[in-house]
């Protein structure tokens, strides 16, 4: 063995696996079965003692009964000297007429094996005495302690000479040529030649034999697929110049593509915006005329006018579209970014309760429908950083939409039972405010165009269309949504969330 070798030998892992595996079983095994032995050779010797109990009783005591009966002391004690030299008695006592006639020995009143006879005249069965006897345990035990131990060692030694040879051989036969094998393959690629081990060889092949032949079969494999391998990559390199050079060229074409397709989209999204401009500015003219319109009408009846019931009633009605050119002023201000309004810390209940009560008020004031009850379910104490009056304005527009919805319901159903319910709940870090109505619902085909400025269902002169898209507007400048889900003809139910602490929005 090599110096090499030899430091592979004592250092490998493999090997000393074996080693401790060898020992771990090999002393398991000795131990077991030694400990077996000795416990069986154990109960044996311990039985023969126990034995000497029956002979005493069976083959002593009617003779030890006629001695004391005939006050033979000399044969008595003939008989005791004998019976002390029995195998394993280590103390013998007798006592007979409250006196001590015989004792020899030392006794162990802690020892287990200790009996006590009582000597009884065969006609009378009258106690003539008592034998007390005690076995040598304590000895017994003492000699099978003494050769335990000297059984585990010699089988240790036996077991540690068989597992260093075991070690020895293992790394002689086996781990030398993993080793060679291990150095071979983590070798460079370039110095690596054939495979051989360094070790007799034989007709008949065995598992190392096998292995090498598979490692340079293996090699071999390898080399050829490395060099398919190369070839594949020169000829892929040789496609991707050329799929380059292609995309290069396509990607020039589409540059060129892109700057007149962006030169293009400029020019329709100027145009859409002129149009939209144009289309925006129709509408709000539009919607301003119709109450204008009633409003110069009626102020040239005022004028000519003199019944004081004629005057109320045209004031009244110049009152009612003056306001509604006022709040079609006011959206488009909050839609074009117009507002006044300052972040500040506000109670959601309570301007959830003003929204409704202004809803009412105005509604009143325009002599239009309004519910016999409305539903709180308010959760407790929600604070959140609001635009107060933004916020009432957007809550307003969906109460009244709800409200409007509950009126056209109570036209054409009998026994019809309007219902509002406002809520508010906590959810995380938003505060939700819903607003559900059971009125005649939003028909599925609108979808998200309710948002839309300037649509509506409502009847010409009952609504301009920019109730909801102002909401909606106000609860992103709030950093939050809106939403709504309706059944047609069921139910309608707008949810606004809104975030409770945030930094302040610009408009």
């Amino acid at each position: 063995m090599t110096r090499e070798q030899s430091k592979w030998a004592h250092t490998n892992s493999l090997s000393l696996k074996l080693l401790i595996a060898t020992w771990a079983v090999s002393s398991f095994a000795t131990l077991v079965l030694t400990a077996g032995q000795l416990i069986l050779d154990y109960q044996k010797d311990f039985d023969k003692l126990q034995n000497n109990f029956s002979i005493i009783k069976n083959s002593y005591l009617d003779s030890m009964a006629e001695h004391l009966w005939s006050y033979d002391t000399r044969l008595l004690e003939i008989q005791l000297d004998g019976l002390s030299r029995l195998q394993g008695v280590s103390y013998l006592k007798l006592v007979a007429d409250n006196k001590t006639i015989y004792e020899t020995g030392v006794t162990d009143p802690a020892e287990e094996s200790h009996r006590s006879f009582e000597i009884l005249h065969k006609n009378t069965n009258e106690v003539l005495g008592t034998l007390d006897v005690e076995l040598d345990v304590r000895n017994l035990r003492e000699k099978y302690f003494h050769e335990a131990i000297w059984i585990f060692i010699r089988q240790a030694a036996k077991t540690m000479i068989v597992v260093f040879c075991l070690y020895f051989i293992f790394n002689r036969i086996v781990v030398v040529h993993i080793k060679r094998i291990v150095e071979h393959l983590t070798s460079d690629e370039r110095t690596r030649g054939e495979l051989k081990l360094d070790r007799p060889h034989s007709e008949v092949k065995d598992e190392l034999d096998i292995l090498v032949d598979s490692i340079n079969k293996f090699k071999q494999e390898l080399l050829e697929a490395n060099q398919q391998l190369e070839q594949l990559n020169q000829a892929l390199e040789h496609k991707v110049m050329n799929r380059t050079r292609e995309l290069t060229t396509k990607n020039q074409s589409l540059e060129k593509a892109m700057l007149q397709i962006k030169r293009m989209q400029a020019t329709l999204v100027a145009q859409e915006k002129l149009a939209s401009l144009g289309s925006l500015t129709a509408s709000v003219a539009h919607e301003i005329r119709n109450p204008l319109n009633f409003v110069l009408n009626f102020s040239e009846l005022l004028s000519e006018s003199e019944d004081g019931e004629e005057l109320r009633e045209i004031s009244r009605v110049i009152l009612k579209h003056s306001q509604r050119i006022d709040q079609i002023v006011r959206s488009m201000q909050i839609l074009s970014g117009y507002d006044s309004d300052i972040l500040e810390p506000t109670d959601v209940n309570e301007v959830v309760k003003k929204a409704y009560q202004q809803t009412i008020a105005n509604r009143a004031l325009g002599s239009a429908y309004i519910p016999p009850k409305v539903n709180y379910r308010l959760a407790d104490s929600v604070q959140a950083q609001t635009y107060s009056a933004s916020l009432m304005r957007a809550l307003s527009n969906i109460i009244d939409n709800s409200i409007h919805a509950l009126e056209k319901k109570v036209l054409t159903e009998k026994n019809f039972d309007p219902e509002l319910t406002i809520s508010t709940a906590v959810r995380g870090d938003n505060v939700e405010i819903s607003i559900r109505d059971n009125g005649i619902g939003i028909p599925s085909i609108l979808g998200e165009k309710v948002f839309d400025p300037f649509l509506t269902t409502k009847a010409p002169g009952e609504g301009a269309g920019l109730g909801l898209t102002v909401a909606f507007n106000i609860a992103q400048k709030h950093g939050g949504t809106l939403k709504y889900t309706s059944e047609f003809g069921q139910w309608t139910e707008f949810v606004m969330a809104l975030p409770m602490v945030h930094e302040r929005l610009h408009p």
